[in-house]
């Protein structure tokens, strides 16, 4: 087998064939030096170039190493020998001194204390990544602290040390070992700032496709919120909206797109700008959830996403809605009672499948209704069928506008800055006049409504 090799800015050149060149050194036909081959047997032995046998002294070897190491000994540490590469970092270091003098470094990185357990336990101890301001400057050293053997003239540290001689006892001493790690310390500190600038861009984005101020029916009190992960999750892609449409309608939105980033935030601008076109052509939820499917698959076949639309109706006192795949919309009724919505709903968007069913509901004046992505609910180390209960047992006492309602339900669903995934809430009321209420108490106490697609009234 025949192979080439060349050096950067070099032109490839063949290797020549078995024979082109006679002797080591000796040049071919075409005038390329060729070495000669190897003879293993010629070479010279580890045993020849280092007798392994003979003692090293200790200081020589560790003055050969490039890391920073220093060697202490007795309980106050007082140190009994720095290598070269130490005494370059830090300047000379007078010995026999205990630690927290000859080496005040080693306590403004929270040695000394290591040293002490080093001492104590006789087992090696190490710190990473600790900020070591030398004579070139800041950089960053993962130290490590190892127990020595007994002291004593041939110590450690000591004139005649060898490092053959077998530790017994308690650690006479400790060596103090600092590997340079200042590149990966830096290229960390690099890839956070890209992320935490990725973050805050994907960020901005989602908060400048949401809606700035909501529309806000005569009849209808309506709220939101949107409250983005913690600073370890990526922006996902969560909105909400509220449209208002012909004939004093009012169309409300909430949806997920699956992912996390700037891709999944573009993804959702994209869909809520289709849902505000759809949504004034006057069609029926389900016929709006097909065509936004229809887009879901142009936009990106390999992302889908929930969603929930719903138009209210003030003259007739109706709630239409067709849902993909989305969380069931929670309704507390005037009486306190929380139902959930139709279950049966379809495929989410951008599988294609676009079997959306329409449902509609009479809504009782005093009806408080929520809308929200599964960020409100799921928890990595619960059912979700958890937190959907806690959810409907917090809106059974959540009363007041629909912007406490939200604030109610993010603080009850331990929602905080660090959360692990975006929220998005809406939240909405309809408001009923005293006597009115007082009649629809009366009417309705007792009674538990029900859930269908033949107007049922809630």
């Amino acid at each position: 087998m025949r192979w080439s090799a060349r050096l950067t800015g070099v032109p490839w050149r063949a290797a020549p064939p078995t024979g082109a060149g006679t002797d080591e050194g000796a040049p071919s036909a075409d005038g390329v030096v060729v070495p000669g081959p190897r003879d293993p047997t010629n070479l010279a032995t580890a045993a020849e170039l280092l007798d392994l046998h003979k003692p090293q002294n200790l200081r020589e070897v560790l003055n050969r190493i490039p890391a920073p190491v220093a060697v202490t000994y007795g309980p106050l540490h007082q140190l009994g020998y720095a290598n070269r590469a130490y005494r370059e970092l830090f300047g000379d270091r007078t010995t026999g001194l205990p630690a927290g003098e000859a080496l005040p470094e080693l306590g403004t990185m929270g040695v000394l204390a290591l040293m002490d357990q080093v001492i104590r336990g006789g087992r090696p101890r190490s710190v990473k990544a600790r900020c070591i301001l030398g004579l070139t400057g800041n950089r960053y050293y993962n130290v490590s602290c190892v127990p020595l053997g007994p002291g004593g003239p041939g110590g450690p540290g000591g004139p005649g040390d060898t490092g053959d001689t077998p530790a017994e006892g308690p650690p006479a001493g400790v060596l103090i070992f600092a590997a340079e790690v200042t590149d990966q310390v830096l290229a960390a500190a690099r890839l956070r700032e890209a992320e935490r600038r990725q973050r805050e861009a994907a960020v901005t984005l989602q908060r400048s496709l949401l809606p700035q101020k909501l529309d806000q029916p005569a009849d209808l009190r309506v709220a939101a919120t949107y409250q983005p992960g913690g600073a370890e999750a990526a922006v996902g892609g969560d909105w909400y909206d509220v449209i208002a449409i012909d004939g004093g309608r009012t169309a409300l939105v909430i949806g997920d797109v699956m992912g996390r980033g700037l891709r999944a935030a573009a993804v959702m601008g994209q869909l809520r700008t289709a849902v505000r076109a759809y949504a004034r052509l006057d069609l029926p939820p389900h016929e709006v959830m097909r065509l936004l499917d229809g887009l879901a698959m142009e936009i990106d076949a390999n992302q889908i996403a929930t969603c929930t639309y719903a138009v209210w109706d003030p003259q007739r006192r109706t709630l239409s809605y067709a849902s993909a795949g989305h969380l069931p919309m929670l309704l507390r009724c005037p009486d306190g009672t929380v139902l959930r919505s139709e279950e049966q709903n379809g495929p989410p968007l951008g599988t294609g499948d676009g079997l959306h069913v329409s449902h509609t509901l009479r809504l009782l004046p005093g009806t408080t209704g929520v809308l929200y992505t599964d960020g409100l609910v799921e928890r990595r180390d619960e059912d979700i069928d958890q937190g959907l209960d806690l959810l409907a047992r917090t809106l059974t006492g959540a009363v007041g506008a629909p912007e406490v309602i939200c604030a109610r339900l993010l603080r009850a669903m331990g929602v905080t800055s660090e959360h692990d995934d975006d929220v998005a809430v809406l939240a909405f009321h309809l408001p009923a006049e005293e006597a009115e209420e007082k009649a629809e108490e009366e009417s309705v106490a007792g009674a538990e409504p029900e859930l269908d697609s033949a107007f049922p009234e809630v």
